[in-house]
């Protein structure tokens, strides 16, 4: 259109613009809005929602602030579009306090601002913030939908409201008149699991009205796990490895729980079981970002340049928490090792070393967010707790399940995720 000198127009600039974004071309799109800007074009609701989308997505703090920015510099603090949008990128880039203040500044707050809200706190383990959340936005006489109990329902599962969770469930069909989906069964399945109540949670799964979904299933797995029910485990695991044959995760979940029981020899069939199908592990990987960069790390990782100086501070930090009575928990290392080998590989987490690496580029900062693709270590957990009163910092952590608030040596989750 360009080369032929055809005219642009809003639809034009914002349709490459989200194009460059869902391709994951950021800079582009970045370069483009720029080009936009100059060509006389103002970013508009679309764009802006399009742009703090693409920060959501890559977990860009400061894009998000610019844009944050940029709305109140340009009279958009009354588009409830764009507010939505906003408080769904501070709450997915760990400040869970932004969203709210975005929240509190709407004037009109149709369902999806209001659940949103409620998923944000959901997924910063406020369950008791998302009931009331809840409350109030019934009280304003708008009306939930299906995702509206999916976030209240999640809100419920990370923060051990059992039976709040089982009312909301059962008050969808007979008050709201929204019938439960297989998402909806899932999250009760994981409310009961994480809560331990493991027999129910399994009656509940076969007394279904639908059938249960891998992740009702993998919730169950999930709390055989925490609560070290290995019988039930192997038949759930079973459960899994027919209905989802080719997902590695079921089988590395079982293991782990095998391995933790000290049953070696039935943990290594798992095992083998899974290389004998091709099956690999997903990595684990944690990243920060400093100075606008990203800096991810892997388990024993030594490509950053600044390796011997992570693991130097590890090393010194791990004396200074020592001292304030921390222990390492070798029951999450999953091999058959000696003690101290078993220590050694605790210290080579990557979370642990991406949050090294953020405390030693704080620059004055009080606070850092680490995110990391699967469930954080219970080891790196408890020392992260250490790491932050030590240190006097807040540590932010993202895990595969949720967010976690450390600070003055404890986290937001209570030690429940």
């Amino acid at each position: 259109m360009k080369e032929n000198h055809s005219k642009l127009n809003y639809a034009s600039w914002n349709s490459i613009l989200s194009g460059c974004f869902q391709s994951g071309q950021t800079q582009e799109a970045l370069n483009l809005l720029s080009e936009m800007q100059d060509s006389g074009f103002k970013p508009n609701q679309i764009t802006l929602t399009s742009v703090l989308t693409a920060c959501t997505n890559s977990e860009s703090l400061r894009g998000g602030k610019e844009i944050h920015g940029y709305i109140f510099r340009h009279c958009f603090l009354n588009d409830t579009t764009v507010l939505t949008a906003l408080i769904f990128m501070y709450a997915k880039c760990g400040k869970l306090k932004f969203s709210q203040k975005a929240f509190e500044m709407m004037h009109t707050r149709d369902t999806i601002a209001w659940n949103t809200m409620i998923m944000a706190n959901s997924m910063h383990g406020n369950g008791e913030e998302a009931l009331t959340l809840f409350t109030q936005m019934l009280k304003s006489s708008v009306k939930p939908n299906a995702i509206t109990f999916t976030g209240v329902l999640s809100g419920c599962s990370h923060s051990k409201l059992v039976d709040e969770g089982l009312s909301v469930f059962n008050s969808m069909s007979k008050v709201h008149l929204i019938e439960p989906d297989a998402e909806h069964h899932s999250c009760v399945v994981d409310v009961l699991s994480r809560a331990g109540r493991l027999e129910e949670a399994y009656k509940f799964i076969q007394n279904m009205s639908i059938k249960a979904t891998p992740s009702a299933w993998g919730a169950l797995l999930g709390g055989c796990r925490v609560y070290k029910n290995v019988d039930l485990a192997r038949i759930v695991a079973k459960k899994l490895f027919e209905i989802e044959p080719n997902n590695p995760g079921n089988y590395v979940s079982l293991s782990n729980i095998l391995v933790n029981a000290k049953l070696w020899g039935e943990a290594s069939e798992t095992r083998k079981a899974m290389r004998d199908k091709g099956m690999k592990k997903e990595p684990g990987c944690s990243w920060v970002q400093v100075k606008n960069k990203v800096h991810t790390f892997v388990v024993g990782d030594k490509r950053n340049e600044h390796s011997d100086d992570i693991y130097k501070f590890l090393s010194d930090m791990s004396d200074k928490m020592r001292q304030a009575g921390y222990l390492p928990d070798t029951e999450f290392v999953l091999q058959d090792l000696d003690g101290e080998e078993k220590e050694d590989t605790l210290c080579n987490h990557s979370e642990k070393l991406a949050v090294a690496f953020g405390i030693m580029n704080l620059k004055g900062e009080s606070e850092i967010t680490v995110f990391k693709n699967l469930r954080i270590c219970g080891d790196c957990h408890n020392a992260i707790k250490f790491m932050a009163k030590i240190v006097g910092v807040r540590i932010v952590v993202r895990d595969s399940l949720r967010f976690h608030h450390f600070r003055d040596g404890f986290c937001s989750c209570k030690d429940f995720w």
